[in-house]
């Protein structure tokens, strides 16, 4: 804000961390200042900030994937609204939502303006996945990365939303602490019996390979949940990582008898074969596979 305020804006921003964490609204929050016509940007109540979030803003461009690629024609029409002059605000706002979404060609052309800026540009790109994503775009733009709260905090934040403090706990943890996250867990019906699933299967992995065709069985057919999934699995492995340190870990998945850098890794590594467009069930059994070994060794130590 003292950038802005200054008028030192940089052309580029990299907002990274967790699902739900607040890169969306501080993307939004920077961006309403840099429009912003007042002393104290973002007032709220000049004709810039009240187009802006009536979302009828003319000068602010906003790409997002809505769960699929994002082509590289999208990022030529941006590049075409850029090379016009800014109708209102003096800039123009572009916002990539999911930036890990966007196609190498997209990238590529998206590479090109980075690489000689308009003077009257300035582009968020937000994702929580940035090691999807070229280097040569990321080394191109001033990393902005957001951490979510303790699990206390995040509580706090949730209760003073209306939500009940037992509940509001729950959800921190199963959040890790990012108050948007906890939010839409809170909303999702189905969330808390897809967790219930994920444990127990990665309970059942405990008993090495023998044990890799049942614990997938317990898990069933989940493909279409493929990222709440691999989230469970990610606190899963926090969690115990935090118990094995002595650390105090934020919900009871902690009691797994997993090996959790093991489990993490292979959440890594999943996401990636995912990305290569492997099979959700092909990628699972060659994990289950590689943890149940790994585990096993873990476990005799």
């Amino acid at each position: 804000m003292r950038s802005v305020k200054a008028g030192r804006i940089g052309h580029a921003f990299l907002l990274t961390g967790p699902r739900g964490v607040g890169k969306k609204s501080c993307a939004d929050l920077i961006a309403r200042a840099i429009l912003c016509e007042s002393a104290e940007p973002p007032c709220g109540e000049c004709p810039e900030c009240k187009k802006y979030l009536a979302g009828s803003h003319p000068d602010v461009h906003i790409v997002s994937s809505e769960g699929r690629s994002i082509s590289v024609e999208e990022i030529r029409t941006l590049r075409e609204k850029l090379a016009l002059r800014p109708f209102s605000g003096g800039r123009h706002i572009a916002i990539i939502r999911q930036a890990d979404k966007l196609t190498v060609q997209a990238q590529n052309a998206l590479l090109k303006t980075l690489e000689e800026p308009a003077g009257d540009a300035v582009f968020f790109l937000i994702t929580d996945q940035p090691g999807a994503m070229l280097q040569t775009i990321v080394s191109r733009c001033r990393p902005l990365r957001l951490f979510p709260l303790s699990a206390e905090k995040c509580a706090q934040a949730l209760v003073g939303k209306g939500i009940p403090h037992e509940r509001a706990r729950e959800l921190a943890g199963w959040a890790q602490g990012s108050v948007g996250r906890a939010l839409e867990i809170a909303g999702d019906e189905s969330y808390p019996a897809l967790r219930g699933k994920v444990i127990a299967s990665l309970d059942a992995l405990s008993g090495g390979r023998g044990e890799v065709a049942r614990a997938v069985s317990l898990l069933g057919d989940v493909s279409k949940s493929a990222q709440n999934v691999l989230e469970i699995m990610e606190v899963a492995a926090r969690d115990r990582m935090a118990a094995e340190n002595g650390g105090a870990p934020m919900t009871d998945a902690a009691r797994i008898r997993l090996d959790g850098r093991a489990l993490l890794m292979g959440v890594m590594e999943m996401r990636r074969m995912l990305a290569g467009n492997v099979s959700f069930s092909g990628a699972l059994e060659k994990m289950y596979l590689e943890l149940a070994e790994a585990s096993a060794e873990y476990m005799e130590d």
